[in-house]
């Protein structure tokens, strides 16, 4: 593994402030999906054109 890779691979926080109603409906979303935030929010980042390595949309929640 490259040094650039190893930084790439590296998950960053990353926190914004968002309308209070997109909030609920993005838990809603969780929800109904059984899946976390992060993938709902991975998954439209994705759709949107943005580079999301596949393996970084899974559910990481040990069951």
């Amino acid at each position: 593994m490259t040094e650039q890779q190893a930084v790439m691979d590296k998950d960053e926080h990353l926190q914004i402030q968002i309308p209070s109603e997109t909030k609920f409906d993005l838990g809603l979303k969780a929800l109904h999906a059984h899946e976390p935030l992060r993938m709902i929010v991975l998954r439209a980042l994705d759709a949107y054109g943005v580079i999301v390595p596949p393996d970084a949309i899974r559910d990481r929640r040990k069951r």
